[in-house]
């Protein structure tokens, strides 16, 4: 039986403006809406149903957009996961509602042995059904070497635990134990009368003495940035990174934590002596600048050929990442980094923009962070105007061509990957030539959406490659695409807009 795909127009582009342009509201909250929508219709879109099966999915989602569109966020969240639930034929028990609502939140990720922690218990959602029974039992940590878990060990009892957390968080105090540096999970494992388990993990590490290097490379900039060096947010950056971590504001397993505060360190001693971290850097490092949207440091990841001379103009890609990703994606997943041998082997310059915001896509601030980015490597590199570029994959497909639309004159090609867009902005990139791929067997984001802007650019007379995969999925299709791609790119210059 032929699956039934819900266009991503209605999946993506109609959430996006009923949650993340309806003010005010919950920010983080409306992005987690529209991130779990985007999963909710993978799912749906990649499982055979029953008749009764599909019914339920069916009222349960639309009990979900209802709650979107009236900014009911905690709602949408509950209903969203336990459709997800009838999709993987599992019962959406007390229990199993609990394990999807429970928070666990250390008021610290970076720790050391011997500190004093308190790991917080909230709750995201009310349950359909309460639970009633008192709760009890243990938190527990395991170390997680190459992303295997090892044996779960108890450090604390937890006894007398309320069994609903919506109105007050609970607090549990914990001594982290004697163990070696690394990556750890600490789980929250609970029982109760004629209930199932209850569990939830979190993410910890351990380091020793990162806390003091952090503090050390701090004291050292300070000097720095009251003369206003150049390079200085870059160092800032990792510096801070220990206290980012720990603020929830990027996951501590997106870094390297000692290699970027030994590079912040190397950057530091460049600048103390006058010199230009970036005359001789090559290959792929992480740099930031400061955004005056919020006065925030914003990350982005650049790749300089190893041949890069500033004696002449060098072309440059500008790479979106997708939903839920950051500036990091492109350059650490899809075939380890492939984009970065295309880019030493053609000879581009490539940077990656955090894109603010998980499931931003590229619009407000995240979109001027894209420029922001594209302005700060033109200060720092041999950029030649005419051969400027943009990609993106999924939710940076969609970036793509919307950024495009905004800043028409700057983009010599695109090449939006699995994504879509407005066709009736086509008009203003008229004269920008499009590579655009997709699966035709695309659970995520339908294969229509990118259809309907080939065939709006075409009408227009558009230069157009389409390559559709048959049977190409929502991911599959990004790796083998990015040779054709960076060819397409040396093919064009920047044309002038009519």
């Amino acid at each position: 039986m032929a699956m039934k795909r819900t266009p991503a127009r209605l999946l993506i582009v109609s959430l996006l403006v009923s949650l993340l342009v309806a003010m005010p509201a919950p920010a983080q909250d409306a992005s987690q809406v529209l991130s779990l929508s985007v999963s909710f219709g993978t799912l749906k879109n990649s499982t055979k149903m029953t008749d009764a099966m599909r019914d339920e999915v069916a009222q349960l989602e639309t009990q979900a957009r209802t709650a979107s569109r009236e900014r009911r966020y905690a709602d949408a969240i509950r209903i969203y996961n336990h459709a997800m639930a009838t999709l993987r034929g599992q019962s959406w028990t007390p229990s199993r509602a609990m394990t999807v609502a429970l928070r666990l939140r250390p008021d610290r990720v970076i720790l050391e042995p011997g500190d004093a922690v308190r790991l917080q218990v909230s709750q995201t959602f009310t349950l359909d059904e309460p639970i009633k029974t008192s709760l009890s039992g243990n938190v527990l940590i395991a170390s997680v070497v190459d992303g295997k878990v090892s044996e779960f060990k108890s450090i604390s009892a937890a006894t007398n635990v309320q069994s609903d957390f919506t109105a007050k968080p609970y607090d549990i105090s914990l001594t982290v134990p004697d163990v070696p540096e690394g990556t750890y999970q600490i789980k929250l494992a609970l029982t109760g009368a004629g209930i199932d388990p209850i569990e939830k993990a979190t993410a910890i590490r351990i380091f020793r003495g990162v806390s003091k290097q952090s503090s050390g490379l701090r004291e050292r900039l300070t000097p720095l940035k009251a003369k206003g060096v150049r390079g200085v947010d870059a160092a800032e950056y990792g510096a801070s990174l220990v206290d980012l971590i720990n603020g929830g504001a990027i996951s501590v397993a997106s870094v390297d934590l000692k290699k970027e505060l030994s590079d912040a360190a190397a950057v530091i001693d460049q600048l103390v002596k006058g010199e230009n971290p970036l005359k001789s850097k090559r290959g792929d490092f992480r740099w930031a600048y400061r955004s005056a949207v919020d006065q925030q440091l914003q990350p982005y990841r650049v790749y300089v050929p190893q041949n890069y001379d500033s004696a002449k103009p060098w072309p440059l890609v500008v790479a979106l990442h997708g939903m839920g990703g950051d500036e990091n994606s492109l350059f650490d997943n899809y075939s380890n980094g492939r984009i970065k041998q295309e880019a030493e082997a053609h000879g581009y310059v490539i940077v990656c923009p955090k894109g603010r915001g998980s499931a931003s896509m590229y619009r407000g601030d995240a979109e001027r962070d894209v420029m922001d980015v594209l302005a700060e490597i033109k200060k720092d590199y041999s950029i030649d105007p005419d051969r400027i570029y943009l990609m993106g994959h999924s939710m940076g497909g969609y970036g793509t061509w919307s950024v495009a639309m905004a800043y028409p004159s700057v983009f010599a090609a695109i090449a939006p990957i699995s994504g879509g867009g407005q066709p009736t902005g086509m008009s203003k990139i008229a004269h920008i030539p499009e590579f655009v791929v997709h699966g035709d067997a695309d659970p995520t984001v339908s294969v229509e959406e990118s259809r309907r802007m080939v065939k709006a650019a075409r009408d227009l007379g558009v230069e157009v490659q389409y390559v559709e995969v048959p049977g190409g999925d929502h991911s599959s299709v990004v790796v083998p695409h990015f040779k054709p791609i960076f060819d397409w790119f040396d093919a064009h210059r920047r044309k002038a807009q009519h």
